[in-house]
């Protein structure tokens, strides 16, 4: 899908706030509310807009440690384990990576401990793991959000 100027102002609009009104969308890219409303619907449509949601901070609900957890994985064993990941309500981003790199998650827990059960009882215990890396996040530097 070819983006326009329109598009690109649109998207950048709802990143900042996606509960921003057509209306005020409509004011800033100079055209009219059912223009934005039929853009952004065909956005959606297009897969260009994935899903609007509410971006939570971890601290403010109590999940106090962050961990990114590079996991290395039997290639037999790969699909079946991120199968099993994404049921994992502590992990919150996952993805395959090229090379000898295996699994990457981004995991979100109220304490230390509760890191330790999640390393040893849930991923630990998956067939096909092998070796875990955990770092823990000391500080935001750079988020998408």
């Amino acid at each position: 899908m070819k983006l326009d100027s329109i598009d690109t102002k649109i998207l950048s609009m709802l990143q900042e706030d996606g509960r921003r009104s057509f209306t005020e969308i409509a004011e800033a890219v100079g055209r009219t509310e059912v223009t934005i409303r039929r853009r952004v619907k065909r956005l959606i449509d297009e897969g260009v807009i994935k899903r609007f949601t509410v971006v939570i901070d971890p601290l403010k609900i109590g999940k106090s440690i962050r961990a990114i957890i590079r996991v290395k994985t039997l290639m037999k064993e790969a699909t079946l384990i991120a199968d099993k990941i994404n049921e994992y309500d502590e992990v919150n981003e996952a993805y395959f990576l090229d090379g000898a790199c295996g699994l990457m998650l981004k995991v979100t827990v109220n304490d230390l401990s509760e890191l330790r059960q999640f390393l040893e009882k849930r991923l630990g215990k998956l067939t096909g793991v092998g070796d875990v890396e955990t770092c823990i996040v000391l500080e935001d530097i750079k988020s998408a959000f």
